[in-house]
């Protein structure tokens, strides 16, 4: 396969996997126990992946130093335990569209983090960054969008307030990563990052009292996304990204920020019968606008360092 046929099928495998991971959750966390649910999928793809390295590269690939192991496992905590953990519990009353989108806000807050530590961002940056929490603010407005289990407006703020959180904790931990010793492999460091994920996960859903039986008795569908998460979520799609980061250019495999929030709202409206609501269209769209402009001032600038 040629380079840029490959190119436009890792994209494309981003672009559908990781928009449609949303849906998954929701159909993970119908009988399985949301954060438990997470964990052992999160432990599951580490161990298959770990595996993969093995088979192919032999045992050794995985020997990391102290340091790195510190920060692979701190990154896990603050990015999938806080980020997925949040997510998953707050899936029950959030519509999944609308939990894309919050997260879809993760460019803007890396360029805050940027502004703290001192670097300047360009007027279109800044101009983004403000039309995307317009949008933001605008999906938070009580009344701007229906629950999907009939819980009040402030439950649904409070649970879209920890998506928000996880995913403002999900942009430090990309922020703060590369300042610190991380493995060489790519694939290593998804290994272990996913495996301290899995494991704060699996802890904290037994601290919050949810059955472990409950997570093998989870109905025949639950059971077909979990599968899905673990061999497409978190192996096929992490993997093709991956490999957009080698090889594409970094202004076409930025697009998955802003083309992954179509696919889930159109996923959870289509098949989740989930209510778009005028608010809910606009302040997406906003959104949606806003991590644009981030990722194509982002990309100028990246060009014009070249």
């Amino acid at each position: 396969m040629s380079n840029k046929r490959m190119t436009w099928v890792s994209l494309w495998t981003v672009y559908l996997i990781w928009g449609s991971t949303y849906f998954a959750i929701a159909y993970v966390i119908e009988t399985m126990p949301p954060v438990l649910g997470m964990g052992a999928r999160f432990l599951t793809a580490a161990l298959l992946l770990a595996l993969f390295i093995v088979i192919r590269s032999g045992s050794r690939e995985l020997r990391i130093s102290r340091a790195e192991s510190i920060t692979t496992s701190v990154l896990g905590c603050v990015t999938i335990g806080v980020g997925i953990g949040g997510l998953s519990v707050a899936e029950a009353h959030v519509p999944t569209g609308i939990a894309s989108l919050i997260i879809a806000a993760l460019p803007l807050w890396i360029s805050i983090f940027r502004t703290i530590a001192g670097e300047r961002l360009s007027r279109l940056n800044w101009i983004g960054v403000a039309i995307g929490f317009i949008g933001v603010a605008l999906l938070m407005k009580p009344g701007s969008v229906h629950p999907v289990s009939g819980a009040s407006s402030s439950t649904l703020f409070f649970y879209m307030a920890i998506i928000l959180i996880g995913n403002i904790s999900w942009a430090l931990g990309t922020y703060l990563a590369p300042r610190f010793p991380l493995p060489k492999s790519a694939l290593v460091l998804t290994v272990y990052q996913m495996l301290a994920g899995g494991v704060v996960l699996t802890i904290a859903g037994l601290l919050r009292g949810e059955d472990i039986s409950a997570l093998f008795n989870g109905s025949t569908r639950s059971w077909i996304a979990f599968a899905y998460l673990v061999i497409f979520g978190s192996i096929l799609g992490h993997s093709a990204y991956l490999w957009l980061v080698k090889n594409a250019p970094v202004g076409l495999t930025a697009t998955y920020a802003y083309v992954n929030p179509l696919i889930a709202v159109a996923l959870g409206s289509i098949f989740l019968k989930e209510v778009i609501t005028l608010n809910y269209a606009i302040g997406g769209l906003i959104i949606v606008i806003g991590v644009l402009a981030v990722v194509s001032s982002q990309n100028r600038l990246a060009l014009e360092e070249r």
